[in-house]
């Protein structure tokens, strides 16, 4: 009878050392449920991750709008994925610090009687179990529970952050693009003005023109076709940098659609600090990395708090072996509580000292976040502001001006008034003036982008909120 009780013993300390308790979600109403498991729709869940970069599927080919690319970003672009999954990894944290430390089994055995414990009463005792589970001091694994939901949400404004980066490098290299596109155009364009020009002059010298006239096209036909292979080179760069954020080949035919669109900028630039108060990420984080300092506080305030330790313990003990003869082989249950004695006080102090300073740190790091956010917000509102006044003058007075310029010496030489190089140095003026504008509505574009990014939003939500006050 003995034998099947103490096998049963031993197949208890088996599982008692083998299984281990499941990890369930705190139950603490002040952890967003959501840190779990979670299936949020804003946050854009990555692809599988290819080895290499992959090439534009057939759905690009073409000149594509702007909001393609930055949709395939945010699907596609590496950092954003690294962010995505640091923030998974956070959340899986959470279920880890708020969940109790494994039971501990101890078992000892006593094989040789002879030398075994034994008592007069009880008898032989062959072997000994024990199980004990520590436990915490009360509130603990709330308050871990509490921080590392913090850090998940510091996780998340790193994330917001990446997908802002990416969105603003492709808005800056789709400018750029579009820039070098339309400067091609326009160069494409000159050059064939200037064969014209070449084959009027080249016409004349018999009867009386002057050789000169076509060495001087042929030789601004030449300085275009520099500016045309420097031109390509400006393609090329500007592809490569919109490949790298949208994870594809940097030999990809990438194209522009029509001109794009730049935001509205807001009159007051005071609005604009008051807006990336509450949407830029950075400053987001900063301030759970805050929240989260101060449960770091009270959780090393609670490390000098005792933990304590509740268990029993199993005693089998037999007749058989047994040196007495009235031993009556009863087994033996108890239960013990121990606790440790948080007693080098310094220690704990220090701990408490030291997660005040970390938050005294981060709370800082909050106003350098916002100063720097401030200084962004001027030096980007100042370059778009001057690029509009810029660009209206361009467009509005000195392009009119260089194309009526342009056309009076087109009649002059047809009237042989001038010779042929006013009309070049017209035509020059012209493209210069044209690929300026270009440049400056791509710099204008940049600058906006840039804007937006030390915001944290869109200007269109600035202006709409501009237009809404009385």
């Amino acid at each position: 009878m003995r034998q099947p009780r103490r096998f049963a013993a031993m197949a208890a300390l088996v599982v008692a050392g083998c299984l281990q308790a499941p990890i369930r979600p705190h139950s603490d109403d002040r952890i967003s449920r959501t840190a779990y498991f979670p299936d949020d729709p804003k946050i854009p869940r990555p692809e599988p991750i290819p080895e290499a970069p992959v090439a534009i599927p057939e759905t690009f080919s073409g000149p594509q709008p702007m909001e393609v690319y930055v949709r395939r970003s945010l699907e596609e672009n590496r950092t954003v994925q690294a962010a995505f999954h640091n923030v998974q990894s956070l959340r899986y944290r959470i279920p880890q610090v708020t969940a109790l430390e494994d039971p501990v089994a101890a078992n000892t055995i006593f094989p040789i009687p002879g030398v075994a414990p034994q008592y007069s009463l009880m008898g032989y005792n062959p072997y000994n179990l024990t199980i004990a589970q520590p436990f915490p001091w009360f509130g603990t694994l709330r308050l871990r529970g509490e921080a590392a939901d913090r850090d998940v949400r510091v996780a998340l404004a790193e994330l917001a952050g990446a997908q802002l980066d990416a969105i603003a490098a492709v808005k800056r290299a789709y400018h750029d693009l579009h820039a070098g596109e339309r400067s091609a155009e326009l160069l494409t364009e000159t050059r064939s003005v200037l064969e014209d020009f070449q084959a009027i002059a080249r016409s004349r010298v018999p009867v009386g023109g002057s050789q000169q006239d076509v060495l001087r096209a042929g030789t601004l036909l030449s300085e275009l076709d520099r500016s045309i292979a420097s031109n390509r080179q400006d393609i090329a760069s500007a592809r490569a940098a919109l490949a790298r954020q949208i994870h594809a080949d940097p030999d990809s035919d990438l194209r522009t659609a029509d001109d794009p669109n730049p935001e509205t900028l807001p009159s007051r630039i005071e609005q604009l600090y008051e807006l990336a108060v509450t949407a830029r990420p950075e400053l987001k984080g900063r301030l759970e990395a805050v929240a989260r300092d101060e449960k770091a506080i009270e959780l090393a305030r609670k490390r000098s708090m005792p933990n304590v330790t509740l268990g029993f313990t199993y005693m089998d003990m037999t007749r058989t072996d047994a040196t007495s003869r009235t031993a009556a082989g009863m087994p033996n249950v108890g239960l013990f509580v121990g606790f440790n004695l948080p007693i080098y006080r310094k220690k704990y102090e220090a701990g408490v000292r030291e997660a005040q300073e970390r938050s005294h740190a981060d709370a800082k790091l909050y106003e350098a976040q916002l100063d720097e956010t401030h200084g962004e917000i001027k030096d980007f509102f100042t370059q778009a502001k001057v690029q509009q006044d810029v660009l209206t003058l361009l467009r509005e007075s000195i392009l009119p001006r260089a194309r009526q310029t342009l056309e009076l010496a087109k009649t002059d030489y047809e009237n042989q008034n001038v010779d042929i190089a006013t009309v070049l140095s017209a035509q020059r003026e012209v493209l210069q003036v044209a690929i300026q504008v270009v440049q400056v509505e791509a710099e204008l574009g940049k600058a906006l982008a840039s804007l937006e990014r030390a915001v944290g939003c869109t200007l269109k939500d600035a202006t709409d909120d501009e237009r809404s006050q009385p």
